[in-house]
């Protein structure tokens, strides 16, 4: 036996946090500080090994080995669908599954490298309440509990079934509020009490509490003002109220991002120190700018040793946990080898994902299931048809399947022409055509000598170009201005594949990636130009028409398959939220003429994030919908389209019908933005929940029972003509509330398997009453309101199939006193305001926009006043002069002139005590007029 493994650290026996203890004792300060990266030091004496927490899995196991750290051949691992499309399936058990297969590949791959990561960063279960938001395929969709339930079935299939022993870790991202690309380091996201704690935490929460994640990772964003990474309730609440059993780590790069993109700090030691203290406990950024601010910290007495123990005793117990550490090999996990990557049991259940993901959104006169004997001719046409794209979070499968490659293998008695839809184009430019040199060089030649590329338009002046003499791709080289047909695909943190062309007359302005203009060098190449020298225009010559081609095509054949959709890195991905949720306008020119050409057409949309394609709803006789990512995403496809498997995926996002119905981006407030199916009162595309079967349900006998907890039951009976599944869904509406409540309210579901055509299948479902609570802004806690609620069963959020209204004993929210300090924050209902932590410890209102004559609103309603006041006064900050009206019941009783201060301030101002309202319930208003900041306020 090794001489360390005779300490403490190795002993089974002990309890972990006594070995713990021992740890800290024996570790040095330098050690420590080491150990706030996301790694450790080799530390021989006590037998640690430089060690990750890192490693992403959203769909799998991400083992590219194509980043600046980990240049190398990539390792085959298994491919789900995007996390986007494994929710829709709506199947608790089935994801669970997929998490178990990236767990043990993950423990296989770590066998094979030991410093491979064991705590992965996933799953992402940021709320995704904007369809632009740049990231939708990373995460589960726009509703707390689908995405806490779906989550946290990935996450205990990660994590094992040992009561200690962690086979793999998930960390959970970004913990919070955080849907904006644009500017995401230096945003500030306003979130008041109630979309909080209803809406961004919980899914947190459940994927804590419930699903057992190990760690967390924070955001970019701000919150209120303060930087994620040092924001206190990752430790008041994630650690303290939720019981996050492992450790936190900041996002990529925050750390320094703190003090360069917020100019939060002045130093990456008050980051570190305040990070610490706030509950981060591994800093992902460069180790040595990491350590050299710990050092500095600790010299400058901004943070202690103790607040070293605290992060070094979270990131170890996660390790030890996960069996490194361990004398007699207890850990069941260890043993995994290669057997467990790629295998044949893996790859099955990746397949039935991919099966289970399938959202059948139209289905005109039953034109699917398309057996194979009916489809004597098919034409597969699209962009998408014979391509499959990877993203930037996921890994290498040891193959994949194309939809075309599929659709052959299902429909081989069929015959089958394909046409990818695209146009291919000669450039001219300044009398000359752009060719290739013998290095692929883009360079002005004769029209004999001309190169053919093929235009990929990608929506919102996003193009691709691929040459036809070498199927490379234009590329922007790396650190030079020089352009090429030399990529083989389209891919990369940064997309120098994609083109940004604005069209000028009959040509167009071309520009890189990074907004930079392509013009001709003074040597006829044509590379990267200054601003300021004179623009060049590229004017296209069409070669060959694929529309055209396609539309012929679908003419001549029985059915027509049209494959539209996404590329997971152009126009929506991590750093890029998308500007429209409309398809490319060649995409949905090609579909449009096709459904023309043929009563027959099937659309097949490849896309993680919802389209507002009203149009091709109307026009197209079948729609089916798949997320990217899978290894058999067209086997899954065809299979589909067969009815060899019967779709039941289910939407977990509303498809809007226009851009128009969707508010600013920024704007976090789902209740007052009308934001997701819980508060949108227009009409949809396609509704939360929504998704279509080869055969149909009855659902009957709906009841309720209220005890501890709520008990539904239900009988569900298949009355079509095949084997199915079908989602039941519970929802619930709290009608006569103090608050604005949700239309409805997803509380629970499950997916009912394989009903046989006439069977009939009882299914239960419970609710803690703890989930029927509101948030009380008054009280500053989650209430459960008195009175009567509707739960109601449907296949989706607007197809309800049965409904009751039962009687729940609860409580009330208080009124409140006057005479109490009211923070700002507590209101009700505002106008133009944004929430920004003020130096006193509150939380401020703060008038979004000052401009002209625009004030801001803060109402608080429910104020009893119990004896008429004389003074009210305010804790605020005026940055400029400006005033406040306050209104009781529509009268003005209190004006405050303030004049400009830097600091905040108690200023009081008199009442008219005549038009104060006594004995009954009080609508306060607050008028705000200029640039000033309320953290409270308080009659006397």
């Amino acid at each position: 036996m090794k001489e360390y493994e005779q300490t403490p650290l190795w002993d089974n026996q002990l309890p972990i946090e006594e070995r713990l203890d021992y740890l800290l004792k024996e570790l040095t300060i330098e050690e420590k500080i080491a150990c706030l990266t996301t790694g450790c030091p080799d530390v021989p004496r006590l037998g640690i090994q430089a060690f990750s927490m890192g490693g992403e899995a959203a769909h799998g196991i991400e083992a590219r080995n194509d980043q600046d750290f980990n240049r190398g051949e990539p390792e085959h691992t298994t491919s789900f669908p995007q996390p986007i499309g494994m929710s829709a399936s709506w199947d608790k058990e089935l994801i669970k599954e997929c998490g178990r297969v990236v767990g043990e590949e993950a423990r296989a791959l770590q066998k094979r490298t030991y410093q491979r990561g064991l705590s992965r960063w996933a799953p992402t279960v940021d709320m995704e309440r904007d369809p632009r938001w740049g990231r939708t395929e990373e995460a589960y969709g726009e509703d707390p509990c689908l995405t806490g339930e779906m989550a946290s079935g990935y996450i205990q299939g990660m994590r094992g079934n040992d009561s200690f022993y962690i086979q793999c870790g998930a960390t959970l991202k970004h913990f919070y509020a955080n849907n904006v690309e644009l500017n995401r380091g230096t945003v500030s996201s306003s979130i008041d009490g109630r979309n909080k704690n209803e809406y961004y935490l919980e899914p947190f929460r459940r994927a804590i509490v419930e699903g057992g994640a190990e760690a967390i990772m924070t955001s970019y964003n701000e919150i209120n003002g303060i930087p994620a990474i040092v924001n206190d309730e990752v430790q008041r609440v994630v650690k303290e109220e939720w019981g996050l059993p492992g450790h936190v780590v900041c996002d990529g790069g925050d750390m320094q991002e703190t003090v360069n993109a917020h100019k939060y700090y002045t130093s990456h030691a008050e980051t570190v120190a305040y990070g610490l203290k706030a509950g981060v406990d591994c800093f992902t950024d460069v180790p040595e700018v990491v350590m050299a601010a710990g050092r500095e910290a600790l010299e400058r007495g901004l943070m202690t040793e103790e607040d070293m123990n605290r992060s070094v005793r979270n990131s170890f117990r996660t390790r030890i946990r996960l069996g490194l550490f361990d004398k007699e090999g207890a850990c069941p996990y260890s043993h995994m080898g290669e057997d467990y990557v790629n295998s044949k049991e893996h790859q099955q259940v990746q397949l039935e994902m991919a099966k289970a993901a399938m959202v059948l959104l139209k289905n005109k006169k039953d034109i699917l299931p398309l057996k194979p004997e009916q489809a004597s001719t098919l034409a597969v046409v699209g962009p998408l048809a014979d391509i499959w794209y990877k993203d930037w979070y996921c890994g290498i499968p040891p193959y994949t399947v194309t939809p075309l490659a599929g659709i052959r293998e299902e429909y081989e008695t069929s015959q089958i022409t394909c046409n990818d839809g695209l146009v291919d184009i000669q450039l001219t430019c300044q009398g000359k055509y752009v060719g290739l040199d013998n290095t692929g060089r883009l360079c002005l030649v004769t029209g004999q000598e001309a190169e053919t590329f093929t235009m990929n338009d990608w929506g919102s002046g996003s193009y691709t170009l691929q040459a036809k003499s070498n199927g490379l791709f234009i590329t922007l080289e790396e650190k030079t201005n020089l352009i090429r047909a030399a990529s083989k695909e389209v891919f990369g943190w940064f997309v120098r594949e994609n083109w940004r062309l604005k069209k000028v007359g009959d040509a167009y302005e071309i520009k890189s990636w990074d907004e930079k203009p392509v013009g001709i060098g003074k040597d006829g190449y044509v590379e990267l130009m200054a601003e300021e020298d004179e623009k060049v225009l590229f004017a296209p010559k069409i070669i060959r028409d694929g529309i055209e081609e396609s539309v012929t095509l679908a003419g001549k054949a029985d059915y027509a398959m049209v494959i539209l959709g996404s590329n997971p890195v152009i126009n929506s991905r991590e750093t890029i939220d998308r500007d429209t949720i409309a398809l490319p306008p060649v995409q949905q020119e090609l579909a449009e003429k096709i459904c023309a050409a043929n009563p027959n057409t099937i659309i097949i949309l490849v896309s993680n994030y919802p389209y507002n394609i009203n149009v091709l709803q109307e026009k197209a006789a079948a729609i089916l919908l798949t997320a990217s990512g899978s290894q058999d995403l067209g086997k899954a496809i065809a299979q589909t389209l067969s009815g060899r498997s019967v779709p039941a995926g289910r939407l977990n996002m509303t498809w809007y019908k226009e851009d128009a119905d969707l508010p600013d981006i920024n704007d976090y407030d789902i209740m007052k933005g009308k934001r997701t199916y819980q508060y949108f009162d227009k009409e949809v595309l396609y509704p939360f929940g929504y998704g279509l079967s080869y055969s149909t349900f009855e659902y009957r006998d709906l009841q309720v029972d209220i005890r501890e907890e709520v008990t539904i039951t239900i009988t569900v009976l298949n009355t079509g003509g095949c084997k199915a599944d079908e989602v039941v869904q519970i929802y619930v509406r709290k009608d006569g509330s103090r608050v604005k409540r949700p239309v409805k309210q997803l509380k629970a579901f499950t997916r009912v398997k394989d009903l046989a055509a006439g069977e009939s299948r009882n299914v239960t479902l419970t609710i803690p009453l703890a989930e029927l609570r509101y948030y009380d802004v008054i009280s500053e806690r989650m209430i459960l309101e008195d009175g009567e609620y509707c739960f109601m069963a449907g296949a989706s959020s607007q197809d309800i199939r049965g409904e009751v209204t039962v009687k729940i004993a609860g409580g009330q929210a208080p009124v409140r006193n006057p005479f109490s300090f009211t923070k700002a924050e507590q209101y009700d209902d505002y106008e133009n305001l944004i929430l920004h932590r003020g130096n006193h410890g509150y939380t401020c209102i703060v008038p979004q926009n000052t401009t002209g004559s625009q004030g801001a609103e803060a109402i608080y309603k429910d104020m009893v006043f119990t004896k008429a006041p004389t003074e009210m006064k305010f804790d605020l900050c005026a940055v400029e002069p400006g005033k406040v009206t306050v209104l009781a019941d529509g009268k003005t009783i209190a004006v405050l002139e303030a004049g400009a201060d830097t600091e905040f301030t108690e200023k009081g101002t008199a009442v008219n005590i005549d038009s104060v309202p006594l004995d009954k319930n009080v609508v306060l208003e607050l008028q705000i007029y200029g640039k000033i900041k309320i953290t409270g306020f308080l009659f006397l």
